[in-house]
């Protein structure tokens, strides 16, 4: 037996996000049925990915895993196991990134965007420079992966914030462009660069993302316009552009009525257009490079997909950390009433001054010492009673679950990336079967890295597949169990918009119709912009709302207060995360309607019958035009 495992994008995986891995598994001799166990983690935070696997003699098998990293995740341990054979590998982590961003450049190159390394990120407002007291930049850590090696899952993107596709692009398989846009809908900025050898912009899983219509090449003497975009002198020398058209989204960079640089918003992310190759003559020896990625990242980027579906998981996770001590809190929203830590304490306390020095004096004044072996145990039945009647509606409860789902979607699409979360109370103890159907991620009993929370286990194992499972779960008596997944989800319908912003007498004001397709209401929808928001209510089922001229309401600027800047996840609300993502948007501004709805429910399954309480959060990329800057 022989393995052999190679990370795919870079030894320096961001902090929540994936960390892929190709593991290569070869059999020279004998035929193996058994189990391939990736692990990441330390401090009581381990994760172990397992992977069924059938290796005939002779055969040569590759898998690509996708751990998960937490924040002090520093080594993935690759381990095959079957009868008789059991052979290992280990993969060190350089570093988990948390400040600084990836970005991974895909195609032949293997070089040429190390300039990236000089380039600041987006900030973060949750983790401050102590010595100016403002949200820390990090700069790109820079990953180079060709088309054949490029994963197939959006989830083994999630750690990526920035993909730029180059020469060679063009051989991405069906299943690898189909990653690309979920990636791009949960949060990640995809730059495709044109020029001379730029085929891949013909792919049509592309052509359905970009800002234009490509339309051939064409020389040009000299990138003028974009000497004057960044207020330095242009590149020297001619350079192949890829004419244009747009259709969606907007043009940052123009010259000679074509497009140079254009965006389209979409989901949580962007597509950034380049009529140039910025790898080649001229850009490759431009001493403008570094301020030329600089406009582009400060014009598109947001948060990656990891930061995104942390923060997400986080808030629905049931539990919060207070500001002040940092310790954490429990958020549960649910039908169940435990007694008071303090009443307990209290009731305790009763029963042993009753049974010990009032239960003594009393017996021994009436010289009935003897009695001592009946009163003992009549005062703790009466206490046992006490504490029944307090307690035993819990465990006489059914098992119960609360799902919680943020679907995050783009304007016309059918389909949604489902960011979900579901939280179990369990009244007895036991040991329990789940199943998640077409998720791409699973974490099992993950809570606080601290040790705080809930629902920790030493290690937590997910048997990976379609579906996904989660075998021999123990649990303890009335425990709460919380499980967070992420899946693509087809929808009933879709959501169409068209929103136009105009700015008359200092006052933001906007106009256009959103349509809901879907056979179900949306209700509390609200559009927000990067200038304020405007209430909708609700959106009856195959319904239109039409927006005329409605003046925006100014939205609080975002607080990141009381964050220590320590914690491994920051907890958003959609509605929060939504407001971060349009702060740092404005040079590419649009709109997202935040709505909640009923359908659709996605509940892992659980052998046994359980009462069951949802919530659908839409946050739903529209098109925005008008009078923004």
């Amino acid at each position: 037996m022989e393995i052999k495992a190679t990370p795919l994008l870079g030894r320096a995986p961001a902090a929540n996000g994936a960390f892929p891995i190709a593991v290569q598994l070869e059999s020279r001799q004998g035929n193996y049925q058994g189990i391939l166990r990736v692990s990441v983690g330390r401090f009581g935070s381990r994760r172990e990915y397992l992977y069924p696997i059938d290796l005939p003699a002779g055969s040569r098998k590759v898998v690509v895993a996708t751990p998960i990293v937490g924040r002090y995740g520093d080594l993935a341990v690759i381990r095959f196991e079957a009868r008789g054979v059991g052979v290992e590998t280990r993969l060190p982590i350089e570093r988990v990134l948390d400040v600084d961003q990836l970005a991974v450049v895909v195609g032949d190159a293997i070089g040429g965007l190390q300039v990236l390394k000089q380039v600041r990120g987006v900030r973060n407002p949750f983790m401050l420079d102590f010595h100016t007291n403002r949200p820390m930049q990090g700069v790109y850590e820079v990953a180079y992966c060709t088309p054949e090696l490029f994963p197939e899952q959006a989830i083994a993107l999630s750690g990526a914030q920035l993909i730029v596709l180059t020469s060679g692009a063009e051989r991405l398989r069906a299943e690898q462009w189909a990653a690309l846009r979920l990636w791009v809908l949960m949060g990640g900025t995809l730059v495709a660069s044109g020029g001379a050898g730029a085929v891949y912009l013909q792919a049509p899983a592309l052509r359905d993302l970009l800002p234009v219509q490509p339309q051939g090449t064409r020389e040009v003497a000299q990138l003028t316009a974009l000497g004057n975009w960044l207020g330095m002198r242009p590149p020297t020398g001619s350079a192949t552009i890829t004419q244009a058209t747009l259709t969606a989204g907007k043009v940052l960079l123009q010259q000679d009525a074509q497009p140079l640089i254009a965006v389209r918003p979409y989901g949580l992310g962007a597509v950034v257009f380049l009529a140039f190759n910025p790898l080649e003559r001229p850009m490759n020896a431009y001493d403008a490079r570094v301020r030329f990625w600089q406009r582009v990242v400060n014009a598109t980027a947001a948060y990656a997909p990891s930061f995104n579906i942390a923060a997400l998981h986080a808030n629905q996770s049931g539990y919060t950390v207070d500001r002040w001590s940092g310790q954490a809190k429990m958020t549960i929203d649910a039908d169940i009433d435990p007694p008071s830590v303090m009443l307990i304490v209290a009731l305790l306390g009763a029963y042993f001054m009753l049974v010990v020095p009032i239960n003594y004096w009393t017996l021994k004044r009436l010289r009935a010492l003897d009695w001592a072996w009946l009163t003992t145990p009549l005062i703790a039945l009466v206490f046992v009673g006490v504490l029944w009647q307090l307690a035993g509606g819990l465990y006489r409860k059914s098992l119960s679950s609360k799902v919680q789902t943020v679907l995050i979607a783009q304007a016309g699409s059918p389909d949604a990336y489902a960011v979900n979360s579901a939280l179990f109370f369990f009244p007895r103890a036991g040991v329990f079967d789940l199943q998640f159907d077409q998720s791409d991620m699973v974490e099992a009993g993950v809570a606080d890295e601290r040790g705080a929370g809930f629902g920790q286990t030493t290690v937590v194992r997910t048997l990976e597949g379609d579906p996904k499972r989660v075998d021999g779960y123990r649990v303890s008596n009335l425990s709460f169990q919380w499980f967070r997944y992420t899946r693509t989800v087809q929808l009933r319908g879709q959501i169409e918009g068209s929103l136009r912003l105009t700015r008359r007498n200092g006052e933001w004001r906007l106009s256009g119709t959103v349509r809901n397709r879907l056979p179900y209401e949306l209700r509390e929808a609200r559009v927000l912009t990067p200038y304020g928001s405007v209430n909708i209510r609700s959106l009856e089922g195959r319904g239109t709302q039409t927006l005329r001229n409605k003046p925006l309401i100014p939205a609080p600027p975002f607080s990141a207060y009381g964050h220590s800047g320590w914690e491994p996840v920051v907890a958003l609300s959609p509605d929060q995360l939504a407001q971060l993502m349009l702060e740092e948007r404005k040079d590419a501004p649009c709109a997202l309607l935040i709505a909640r709805a009923s359908e659709p429910v996605l509940p892992p399954e659980l052998g046994e019958a359980t009462e069951r309480a949802a919530e659908v959060v839409y946050i739903v990329n529209l098109p925005l035009e008008g009078d923004a800057p």
